[in-house]
């Protein structure tokens, strides 16, 4: 078995080499400006027209490229001029999820398309026999797509990835030095990219969001969980320690967290939390929160109350975050945020109100919507595959 060998700085392969770096360079020029003529390809990469000759063959014939004639240029002569776009027919990525709750399971093409998607729960006992649980659905989840070439799994989940040996840690599940990577990829056979459920959706907005390249972006997360992701130039910053865990974040309130204190943003804005406190007041008949919106939609008070408060205390942690890191756009993820667009008012309210810096603009909501944890799981293989095309084909 072969497995994508992923390094600190974001899990991509090691020590690329000339050939692969043109090629990821001629790919990602089709990616975010095809249809390109091979002499299009050439001055957006200042590579040489040999090169990208070569480079378009070799990717066309592996599958990532393809040539599209009815395209070319009325009277022009020659491949040269001939367009080649990402051919996004072919190839995919399947990506698994596993929330504290939920498990999904996604499939996604070569732009991050999501071709299919399935949630589930998420498999409790030992991680052995989880883990045995999530490969049998990822099989039969796969057996719908034969026509597609998968190129590996992307595993995306909380709590401590160790992405360099494939280990990971999970409180909330009970999961201890799990080889993950390891027992999924042995079970499914397929090569597997393992990933902070965080960081991965920061890396969904910067390959496949609207954003024009900001130079820097600040990823907020949102659901049972919080966390952050901080990227420049394009790519993650990746510390020492935990990605991006803000759970202690003090943003007052008397909610007790584990640590001992209380007011921690994650018991705070947690989706249990706000659940619990509706169903102990009599607003839901049932702990879930698709009763407290459908109240809060009605205009029962108390819904609209628990979630606006909700957004107000998302809002004012984003600001405090901003104001420390002041990045060019701030991107909002989550179903904290995503289930509950009509509090997006609210959430920008405590926002402006914390924040010493000027402008709300720089605040949007990811375009992934509810999709966002597929997508985000499918996009660890993707990043790899654009960046070490060929190494990753390989696998």
């Amino acid at each position: 078995m072969t497995t994508l060998l992923p390094v600190p700085a974001g899990g991509a392969l090691r020590a690329p080499g000339v050939r692969e770096s043109n090629a990821a360079a001629v790919l990602a020029a089709a990616r975010l400006a095809g249809p390109l003529s091979r002499a299009s390809i050439a001055a957006r990469t200042e590579l040489s027209m040999p090169t990208v000759s070569r480079q378009v063959a070799a990717l066309v014939e592996a599958g990532l490229l393809h040539e599209l004639p009815e395209l070319a240029t009325a009277g022009s002569i020659g491949r040269p001029r001939v367009p080649v776009d990402v051919n996004d027919r072919v190839i995919a990525a399947c990506g698994v999820h596993v929330g504290v709750s939920t498990t999904t399971y996604g499939l996604a093409d070569l732009r991050g398309r999501l071709l299919d998607s399935e949630r589930v729960a998420t498999p409790a006992g030992p991680p052995g026999e989880a883990f045995a649980q999530l490969a049998g659905r990822i099989r039969a989840f796969l057996r719908r797509w034969s026509d597609r070439r998968v190129v590996g799994i992307g595993l995306a989940t909380g709590g401590r990835v160790d992405a360099v040996n494939g280990l990971l840690d999970h409180d909330r599940l009970g999961w201890r030095r799990v080889p993950a990577r390891e027992l999924l990829a042995s079970a499914t056979g397929l090569p597997v990219h393992l990933d902070g459920h965080v960081p991965a959706m920061a890396t969904a907005e910067l390959l496949f969001g609207p954003w024009n390249q900001p130079r820097s972006l600040l990823y907020f997360y949102a659901r049972q969980v919080v966390g952050i992701a901080l990227a420049m130039d394009g790519r993650l910053h990746r510390g020492p320690g935990p990605d991006g865990s803000v759970a202690h974040l003090p943003v007052g309130g008397d909610e007790p967290c584990p640590c001992g204190r209380t007011g921690c943003l994650e018991v705070t804005v947690a989706e249990e939390t706000v659940v619990r406190k509706a169903f102990q007041a009599g607003v839901i008949p049932e702990p879930r929160i698709s009763m407290l919106q459908a109240a809060a939609d009605a205009g029962e008070p108390e819904a609209v109350r628990l979630l606006d408060e909700r957004a107000n205390t998302l809002g004012r942690a984003v600001a405090m975050l901003r104001d420390i890191v002041n990045p060019d756009l701030i991107v909002l993820g989550g179903q904290a945020v995503t289930d509950s667009p009509s509090r997006f008012g609210e959430l920008l309210r405590g926002f402006a109100g914390r924040t010493a810096l000027p402008g709300t603009d720089l605040v949007t909501v990811t375009r992934f919507g509810q999709d966002v944890q597929a997508i985000a799981a499918c996009t660890g293989v993707l990043r790899q595959l654009y960046d070490y095309p060929f190494g990753t084909l390989a696998s």
